[in-house]
């Protein structure tokens, strides 16, 4: 079957006539345009929009915990706000692993500051016995 001319079928071909070429063009630039413009489902998502579901759960969790390792509170905000991206669904499970071991990471890490029951207990001993 012959290639028509003026297509990019005819440019996939080999065809390089002036009128695939252009058909190439063309294609190419509206590619382009549709890479650069957000998709509408991009638009529940965008900066303007406020955080989303995700992000807005991990501000809730890391509340307090955010004191003892500020760093990790600020990259796993960073990670919400990639499972909160449709346009990242490649990297979402990733993302999704390396969140959930920052808060535990920030878990501990806040636990660590805090004095046990024990410890609680041998302070008020101490002072009321002294």
């Amino acid at each position: 079957m012959a290639t028509r001319h003026g297509t990019r079928r005819g440019y996939n071909d080999g065809c390089r006539c002036d009128d695939c070429k252009d058909a190439q063009r063309l294609y190419r630039q509206r590619y382009r345009e549709r890479r650069q413009s957000p998709s509408p489902v991009g638009n529940l998502a965008t900066a303007a929009s406020g955080p989303g579901p995700v992000e807005l759960a991990v501000e809730a969790e890391i509340g307090e915990l955010a004191g003892a390792r500020p760093g990790l509170a600020q990259i796993a905000l960073a990670l919400a706000r990639v499972l909160d991206n449709p346009k990242a669904v490649s990297i979402q499970p990733a993302a999704a692993k390396v969140l959930a071991a920052l808060l535990d990471k920030l878990r501990s890490a806040s636990a660590h500051g805090r004095r046990g029951g024990l410890a609680l207990v041998r302070t008020m001993t101490e002072t009321g016995g002294a």
